[in-house]
């Protein structure tokens, strides 16, 4: 028994005629003949005596008649249901994002997508790139923030925007004076810096190393709430991205731009590839390029 074998059973008792019933719902009267036949050998009872012209219900089709026609009232509340929920952002959306960008992007973006879609439940996972990737791709995440590239064959990757890096200094170090820095004024200072579990810890070495600056690491750590706090008691400089600064009031700490040669990391959002992003995820994706791009 299908739905629309049931749609066509309603329409024909209704109208009293195949030719009829087919006209209302738009299809072949022999297509619709031929449904409601399949229909009566699935129940294994006949639902019309054929009248020449016109049908009439047989008894067991006056039986199913309101049981039909309660089905399909039901199936129209679920379809108009599940169409209202999602033209109303009452549905569900679940993001994943690095911890380098998630304190300092999810809260207001997630406030503010909150405030359009009030009915909406939002699910956070903030996790490494690594672990992002393996829950997109069996789908428990529906889209996540990291930082590009990341190479899998099933994920597909749009870049949002793109960030410069910065080095954060205690206050009172003495490279804080000149209001910028260069190169050249990091090399020989004590550095403290993300763990390259981290992809911004990978590509923060990566760039260093490039250019001779690797060999004062002092230390390596997994938060960056840590890290700051070792710039703060004076233990080493370290580089970061531009949004920390941007969310980071302490008066023990200062952010130094690069005078040449800002390295920079860019932002990106994930999902798996043959999924179709719904709209609170589309939505979702516009306020984090409005934010970052």
């Amino acid at each position: 028994m299908e739905i629309h074998q049931l749609r066509y059973f309603v329409a024909a008792a209704e109208a009293g005629s195949m030719t009829l019933a087919a006209r209302r719902c738009h299809v072949a009267q022999p297509s619709l003949s031929q449904q409601v036949r399949k229909l009566e050998e699935g129940l294994g009872v006949g639902l019309f005596d054929r009248l020449g012209r016109g049908v009439a219900l047989t008894e067991a089709g006056r039986a199913l008649l309101p049981r039909a026609r309660a089905i399909l009232a039901q199936v129209h509340e679920v379809e108009s249901g599940v169409r209202g929920d999602v033209e109303a952002g009452r549905v569900r959306l679940s993001v994943g994002a690095i911890p380098t960008m998630a304190p300092y992007l999810l809260p207001g973006l997630i406030a503010e997508l909150r405030a359009e879609h009030p009915g909406c439940e939002i699910v956070v996972r903030e996790d490494l790139t690594e672990s992002l990737v393996e829950r997109l791709v069996d789908s428990e995440l529906d889209v996540a923030v990291m930082s590009a590239p990341v190479e899998h064959e099933l994920i597909e990757l749009e870049v949002v925007g793109r960030e410069g890096l910065m080095v954060v200094a205690a206050a009172d170090h003495p490279v804080v004076a000149s209001g910028s820095i260069t190169l050249a004024d990091l090399r020989g200072l004590p550095a403290v810096t993300l763990d390259e579990v981290h992809c911004l810890g990978k590509q923060v070495s990566d760039f260093c190393a490039a250019r001779r600056l690797a060999g004062n690491v002092v230390c390596r750590m997994t938060q960056i709430e840590t890290l700051l706090e070792f710039v703060r008691l004076g233990l080493g400089v370290s580089i970061v991205p531009e949004m920390v600064s941007r969310h980071d009031g302490h008066a023990g700490r200062r952010y130094l731009p690069f005078r040449r040669e800002t390295p920079t990391r860019e932002i990106a959002l994930a999902w798996r590839r043959g999924r179709v992003r719904g709209r609170l995820a589309v939505r979702f994706g516009e306020l984090l390029a409005g934010r970052v791009g």
